[in-house]
Order: structure tokens, then sequence, then C-alpha cells
């Protein structure tokens, strides 16, 4: 499946998507885009709380099983 550039920077309520900068980074310099267009101070406080990898989210999942146990 293909996505849209534009549809990646303004899907929530014209914002963009946690993972844009993570997902276009190898095919842009997407966060000097989304600085200019957010101004740098909103980009970092927007992007403060990225979303977890899925190899993150299992490594995380595996940590806590192994510490219940």
């Amino acid at each position: 499946m293909i996505v849209e550039f534009y549809y990646c920077i303004s899907m929530h309520e014209g914002l963009p998507c946690l993972s844009a900068p993570r997902c276009w980074k190898d095919r842009m310099d997407i966060e000097c885009l989304l600085k200019e267009i957010m101004g740098e101070e909103e980009f970092y406080r927007y992007f403060a709380s990225l979303p977890k990898t899925r190899l993150e989210r299992i490594i995380e999942l595996v940590n806590n099983l192994v510490q219940n146990d």
C-alpha cells in the first residue's frame, strides 16, 4: 500500500502522523520540513512522545513477562 505524503503530514486534524519522521526520514529531510511547517518549538512538543517501534514493544513485553515469573 502506498500512502501519499500529504496524508502523513495532515492526518490528525491537520497535524502529522507521529510516525511520519520515522517513515519518511530515508526519502527526505522530513524533520526540517515539519519544523518549517509547524515551527521548531511545536515540532519538539508534538513529537516528544514518539510511538515505540514494533521491536521496542516486543522487547518490553518479553522483559515484563520475565520479571513477572
